[in-house]
């Protein structure tokens, strides 16, 4: 069984044009067609974004199952990660990997129906401090949550904001592979000029890699700072 999952940093439906756009990231996602997306910076009520709860508007667009975790409040609204599936979603939980007094920072941890299994979706925005970034990874990685999965595929994707691939090695020695590791050219930041690797998916020996794709296009380079990763996995 062939799934493609998607981490996208949508920065709140707002394009590099600094207009709001919620239009193209669903149209961009649209023509990626992928099973699971992995999103981050998702609005909820805030008004730079109309107010527009967008986990909910673009799993709708997509008809896709969907769950939130929101983990920076604002003065009206908040915003976190949002993880859609086109399986049933039968467990969530936020994991908060907040490192002392640094903006919250969360994992959206999904449990997932496939027809013959379940599988262990995790999506996460990382720190913008190393240090901090490490200690997020561990955390996730020896968390009660994550163990609690039991023996479950697992697929962890999001923006690491990991520009040197130090995390790299951290996932391997538990076990996950770097779905681009090693591959030059896997850059999704900025994404009108990519120079950085942030975003990122790591996965369980379960899962054999069948290919990963940058999403760049006219549509992509402009409806977020971010490019969409597409990563297909074989179960």
């Amino acid at each position: 069984m062939e799934l493609t999952f998607v981490t996208y940093n949508i920065h709140k439906g707002i394009g590099n044009d600094r207009l709001y756009r919620l239009e193209r990231i669903i149209e961009a996602l649209k023509s990626i067609n992928a099973d699971f997306l992995a999103l981050q910076e998702v609005d909820h009520n805030a008004p730079r974004s109309r107010g527009e709860d967008l986990a909910r508007v673009v799993a709708e667009e997509l008809g896709m199952h969907y769950n939130l975790g929101l983990n920076v409040k604002l003065k009206h609204g908040a915003y976190g990660n949002a993880t859609l599936s086109r399986y049933p979603i039968i467990e969530s939980r936020n994991m908060n990997v907040t490192w002392a007094i640094k903006k919250r920072r969360g994992c959206l941890v999904s449990r997932i129906q496939l027809p013959r299994r379940e599988i262990a979706v995790l999506n996460f925005h990382l720190g913008l401090a190393a240090f901090e970034r490490m200690w997020q990874a561990k955390r996730i990685l020896n968390s009660h949550t994550l163990k609690s999965m039991g023996r479950l595929p697992v697929v962890m994707l999001g923006d690491s904001n990991d520009r040197n691939d130090k995390l790299t090695e951290v996932f391997a020695e538990a076990g996950y592979h770097d779905a681009c590791d090693g591959h030059k050219g896997a850059f999704t930041w900025p994404s009108y000029a990519p120079l950085f690797r942030l975003d990122k998916v790591y996965y369980s020996g379960d899962w054999k890699l069948v290919g990963h794709t940058i999403v760049r296009n006219q549509l992509t380079r402009v409806a977020s700072d971010h490019l969409p990763l597409s990563v297909t996995l074989k179960l």
